[in-house]
């Protein structure tokens, strides 16, 4: 039987969200090495970094409150045509062992898209990426006021993507 959906909150404006993503500004780009990115701007609760090293690339990153938790959505544009991820870290969270994978389900937008969740661990935070090999995945939650992952046998996570039009359009400028 399928546990149902962890919340986060975000502050005291937004009641129970749910369980995903991690803290510092250095998380903000764990998929590809965060002394790589540079502050490019904020786009409502979402902070917009570049890296030069991922083609320019860009990620866009949302940190939340209870638990301490980030999810990121990122475009690497070393690749033709480019590739997308989306991540997600939990403080104190252990669950998928760093390099593990198991295998996770997207649905957004009313889409359904399955990939492969890899374990990473960043000072204090536990979580894992998953790459996509279509940057229009990323680009794709325009538009959706959620995305609900599913990982592991049992585990479901709903992340809030109200505000998200704005930062998805700052990833491809």
């Amino acid at each position: 039987m399928m546990r149902a959906p962890e919340r986060l909150e975000m502050g005291t404006t937004m009641k129970t969200m749910l369980t995903i993503l991690a803290g510092s500004m250095l998380l903000g780009a764990s998929a590809y090495g965060a002394d790589d990115f540079k502050a490019y701007k904020t786009v409502g609760q979402w902070q917009i970094m570049v890296s030069q090293k991922a083609g320019p690339g860009c990620v866009a990153t949302r940190h939340f409150k209870n638990p301490t938790s980030q999810v990121q959505m990122g475009i690497n544009a070393t690749s033709t045509p480019p590739t997308g991820y989306f991540a997600i870290f939990v403080q104190g969270y252990e669950g998928i062992q760093p390099g593990q994978s198991i295998p996770a389900t997207f649905e957004v937008g009313g889409q359904t898209y399955t990939g492969t969740f890899t374990g990473l661990q960043e000072k204090g935070f536990g979580g894992a990426s998953v790459h996509v090999k279509d940057a229009e995945v990323v680009y794709h939650v325009i538009d959706s006021d959620t995305m609900t992952i599913t990982y592991g046998p049992d585990r479901r996570v709903i992340v809030p993507l109200e505000d998200a039009d704005a930062a998805i359009a700052a990833l491809r400028e």
